[in-house]
Parts: C-alpha cells; structure tokens; sequence
C-alpha cells in the first residue's frame, strides 16, 4: 500500500509550538513517510487573497526587496528569527499545492484551509480560537493535551503529544555556585498579575544558547507561562524552576496527570514545600527528556493510524 504523505504548516522561529510540528516532520520522516514543512507567517488570516498576498511577499521578500526596499523591512529579513529552524536537514514545500492524498497538519493559529486539502489534521497545540463552523465536516482534531482539547470537535480525546529536546544543547554545565533569577513569560504575556519590574532577564528573545546559559547562572527560574518546555528546561540546566500560577488558581487547577507532562519537575509558586520537591526532583529531569525523545516515534506512528482510520472512513 502506498504510504500517506504530509505537508506540515507552520511559521518559523523557535517557539514551543513550532518546535513540535518539526518534530513531528522529522519522525514522520525517520519512519520512511514523505513529509515536509510549509512556512507561513504566524498570523491568522480570514480572508485567502490577503493571505497569499501577504505569503508572496514574505516568501519572496529578498527578491523583490532589490525593487521595492520597504518590502525587506516589513518583513524584517534581518532578524534571524524568521530564516532559523529548530531541527535540521528537514524537508520543506514551497509550492502552495498539495494532492489529494496528501495529509495537511494545521496547527490551531491556521485559519481556514490556505492548502485546500481534502485531509485536513486540526492540531490543538493551545486552546481552540475558532468556532466549530469555521472547520470542515471532514476535518480531524488532534490535540496535544488534554487540556487545550476543544471536546466538542473531538470528543474521542485524541492526542498526539510529541517533543524533540536537543539534550546536547539542553543541559547542566554549572554545578557551582548560582545566583539571581530570570523570567519567562511567552503566553502569559496578557496577565494582569505580572511584576512591574523584574529582577533579573526575560529570556523569551534570548537565542537558545543564550537561554541555556542564563539558566545555568541563574538559581531560580520564575515562569508565568503555565504551559512551557522551557520551565522543565531550566530545571534540566539546574535552575530552581517556579510556575507563578494565575490569580486565584494552584498546582491543583492544572492538569498533571497526562503521561509526559513533567509538571511534576516544577513548583508552583513560592511555597516552601513546592520549591522543596521541585528541588529534589532536579536530578530526575533528564530521565524524562530522554523518555519524551523516545516516546516522540511512537507518537508519530499513531497518528498515521488516526488519519488512516479518519480519512478512510470519513
């Protein structure tokens, strides 16, 4: 039988979000499927002749910037972020056209169906911004916790939760003397409880090495971000690692229980015992890194069986 093909969309850059769609390109990829990356910018665009507008001067920015300069500067080519991927020597699609048999992986920041697939994966890697008509009947909704699962789409509960962890990149160095803190805030950005001033960086813009680095000098790691990697990353590099949780809410409103959370590794808040576990369980982070990597093919696998199953049927 003739194995499925994927195209993957997603924006660049180094988020969370759109180092879990290139993992699981690569995956696909390690298991002898045709898959590849579609970039796009990372806005949401409800009407498609704005979109490929838009695409066409992202995508050849360079080109025409020799025309028109103002073109180079509204797309920012200079700043690294949008030419750097997180996994090497993938795959990409630059032409926006897909065939029927190929299966089209739409993170949930995608409106609409830009690739006009007739296989459409709606992957919920956050919570579900559209209203249930803005999808097809045919779609097939994924999430990738429980938690950002929208069960009116997908009442089954299928999930799909994968992540690649460079543990090279990602690890100890400093087993000295530590001192200070830094900050993440990525989604929790929109929090009315954040500090005015913060007493140590904000590593959110940081490079990857820069981050790593940061964690290694730093003794805690202040997160108002509930739903980031990078919190058990910083505890992998030794940081004390702290989840703020929001107003009015503690570790018992998140949900902890998926396989693969790590939640565990972290505290929540600043209470004595939370920062106590969370000290203790430091040592066992890299077991669950190196679990996740192993889980990630696995991952994969099943969810070819979920579209082989969806889209026979369907």
């Amino acid at each position: 039988m003739r194995k499925q093909k994927f195209v993957i969309v997603s924006p660049k850059g180094k988020s969370g979000g759109v180092i879990v769609l290139h993992t699981l390109c690569k995956c696909l990829a390690d298991l002898g499927y045709d898959a590849r990356m579609f970039y796009i910018l990372d806005s949401e665009y409800r009407e498609k002749k704005k979109y490929w507008i838009r695409y066409i001067k992202y995508r050849y920015a360079g080109m025409l910037g020799l025309l028109f300069p103002h073109f180079r500067y509204a797309y920012d080519l200079d700043s690294k972020s949008y030419e750097e991927i997180p996994i090497k020597n993938i795959r990409t699609k630059s032409i926006p056209w897909v065939s029927a048999d190929t299966v089209v992986v739409y993170p949930e920041i995608v409106y609409g169906n830009p690739l006009n697939s007739k296989k459409c994966v709606r992957w919920f890697l956050y919570y579900n911004r559209f209203a249930k008509e803005e999808y097809s009947k045919n779609d097939l909704f994924i999430c990738y916790r429980e938690i950002f699962n929208d069960w009116e789409l997908n009442p089954e509960g299928r999930r799909i939760y994968l992540s690649y962890f460079d543990t090279e990149l990602y690890k100890r160095t400093n087993f000295g003397s530590r001192n200070g803190k830094c900050y993440i805030i990525r989604k929790g950005r929109g929090r009315k409880d954040l500090p005015t001033n913060f007493e140590g960086p904000i590593i959110d813009n940081f490079t990857e090495e820069e981050k790593v680095a940061i964690f290694n000098s730093c003794e805690y790691c202040i997160s108002y971000d509930t739903q980031t990697a990078y919190s058990l990353i910083a505890s992998l590099c030794g940081c004390i690692s702290v989840v703020i949780p929001e107003e009015g809410k503690s570790r018992a409103d998140y949900d902890i229980s998926e396989d693969f959370s790590g939640l565990e590794y972290v505290a929540f808040g600043m209470d004595k015992n939370e920062i106590e576990c969370a000290t203790s369980a430091m040592g066992k982070v890299n077991e669950w890194f190196e679990k996740v990597n192993d889980e990630s093919r696995y991952q994969a696998e099943l969810l070819v069986n979920y579209c082989n199953d969806h889209f026979v049927t369907s």
